[in-house]
């Protein structure tokens, strides 16, 4: 099971990723992806909707186990269009800063979450079976976040 330490390391490490390449994502920052339709921005907006993870999987949990059904999830090309679409004004560095502040409130977040509670067992929704609340805040944030910096750091390679 991921520990809090495997989880607060691991945000740590996406920003320090970030940190040296601060300069060329803001003079970069409409340039676009290899893949997809986004540019570095819409990238960098998604991040910072998806910065704090913690508070999302604990409701989650939260509602899990006080029986409230759950929300059919929406469409997520719909979720992404919309966390672009409200940063759509932001610049870069609002965005790049909103990143780090999201990532400095999941560290504060995790550390009033108890070890039992990142060792429940959740329904991992769109995949079948359960996970610890631990391996999915990790899976969710850092792990989410290290898959779009890849495709940012190959626009920028």
């Amino acid at each position: 099971m991921t520990t809090r330490d495997d989880i607060i390391e691991a945000i740590r490490t996406i920003d320090a990723r970030i940190d040296p390449i601060r300069d060329r994502l803001i003079e970069r920052g409409d340039h676009r992806l290899l893949e997809g339709d986004w540019r570095i921005r819409d990238a960098l907006s998604h991040l910072a909707a998806r910065s704090n993870g913690v508070d999302r999987v604990i409701q989650r949990l939260r509602a899990a186990q006080a029986g409230t059904p759950v929300a059919p999830m929406r469409n997520v090309d719909d979720i992404n269009a919309g966390q672009v679409e409200e940063r759509r004004d932001a610049s870069v560095v609002e965005l790049l800063d909103e990143i780090r502040a999201g990532h400095l409130a999941a560290i504060e977040a995790l550390n009033h979450v108890d070890d039992a509670t990142l060792a429940t067992l959740l329904a991992q929704g769109f995949r079948p079976g359960d996970a610890p609340v631990s391996d999915m805040i990790l899976r969710g944030g850092p792990g989410h976040d290290g898959n779009h910096l890849e495709q940012i750091e190959a626009a920028l390679a």
